[in-house]
């Protein structure tokens, strides 16, 4: 199966318009010696840095985001990240990233399963430095619903004699606003019976498409389930079963 990522950016603080900071980290922020710093003012510190618009995924989706730092004066250190108030059903890849000492950002993937909550969702974003206090930032999240899609077969078996030919309608329903054209697929047919086309293909706007089952004189009897699997450009696949009944 599979899935196109989509993509957003959390932004790196080197550009500070639009971005969400959150609060700074660092052994800056616990020297009791010096005012509680400001965004970026004390030495020793850091901040994250993340959009102020909440970014948007699809149940089903994989999006790939960068988390940027700001260091200020003298922080070198690794940064390492924790998540809280996932949604359910989303998980982040890696679980637990790093921001290497030097390095600007760190790439992660959000991947959204199909039954993952909707709504707009906070993600609490900790950094973690080896000595100092942990800096912390609000990732703004909306997850919507997947746009879908079903197929349909017909109800009864479809009766096949030997060396008979006949033509078989394969529909799909869609949901919301999905308009893609869908590839179809067929798992094993029965020895001695041929489909065409090959490949079908349910195109955009199209409610069903039309394939013909070819049985030979010595094809297998039986009854028969034949895997049905539709394949969109972006999203899940959905699949059904084509019941087959081949007779003499």
């Amino acid at each position: 199966m599979k899935r196109l990522f989509t993509s957003f950016t959390i932004v790196s603080l080197a550009a500070l318009g639009g971005c969400s900071q959150g609060t700074p980290g660092g052994p800056g922020t616990t020297d009791t010696s010096s005012k509680k710093p400001a965004y970026g003012q004390a030495d020793d510190t850091f901040n994250l840095s993340v959009p102020v618009m909440s970014s948007a995924l699809q149940q089903g989706e994989k999006s790939e985001a960068t988390i940027g730092i700001k260091r200020a004066k003298n922080f070198d250190e690794d940064v390492a990240l924790n998540f809280a108030d996932v949604p359910k059903g989303v998980t982040i890849d890696p679980a637990s990233p790093v921001i290497k000492h030097g390095d600007t950002d760190v790439k992660i993937v959000f991947h959204a399963s199909d039954e993952s909550a909707l709504g707009e969702f906070k993600i609490k974003v900790t950094g973690h430095p080896a000595k100092g206090g942990d800096a912390k930032v609000d990732f703004k999240l909306a997850i919507s619903a997947k746009d879908t899609f079903t197929l349909s077969t017909p109800r009864l078996s479809t009766s096949l004699k030997q060396g008979e030919t006949k033509s078989v309608s394969i529909g799909i329903k869609r949901d919301k606003t999905f308009d893609q054209d869908v590839a179809l697929s067929f798992g094993e047919m029965p020895t001695g019976v041929t489909l065409e086309p090959a490949a079908p293909v349910i195109k955009q706007g199209d409610a069903e498409t039309e394939i013909t089952l070819t049985s030979a004189d010595d094809a297998s009897l039986g009854n028969f389930a034949i895997k049905l699997t539709g394949h969109p450009a972006v999203g899940a696949d959905a699949s059904n079963e084509l019941k087959l009944t081949v007779i003499k």
